[in-house]
């Protein structure tokens, strides 16, 4: 039988053999590997979506903010 408990320090295996290298092992007794199914979008896949959007038309707003200023806007202030 197989533990699922975890190992202390100190602790001796109780079976040596691996199930898997049972000489005596049939089709029926391998064991069969599941695929997962992939995981549906949740609200935070949609909120990530939505601030991604968010800061690209921000970050052309104040592209286009700065460009009404002109090439230089801070040129003609004397310090």
């Amino acid at each position: 039988m197989i533990s699922f408990k975890k190992k202390k320090k100190g602790d001796e295996p109780a079976d040596t053999t691996p199930a898997m290298e049972s000489a005596s092992s049939t089709p029926s007794e391998t064991p069969i590997k599941l695929r997962k199914p992939k995981p549906t979008p949740d609200i935070y896949t949609l909120l990530l979506g939505l601030s991604v959007a968010a800061l690209l038309i921000a970050t052309v707003l104040l592209y286009l903010n700065l460009n009404s200023y002109g090439p230089n806007p801070l040129a003609g202030i004397k310090t």
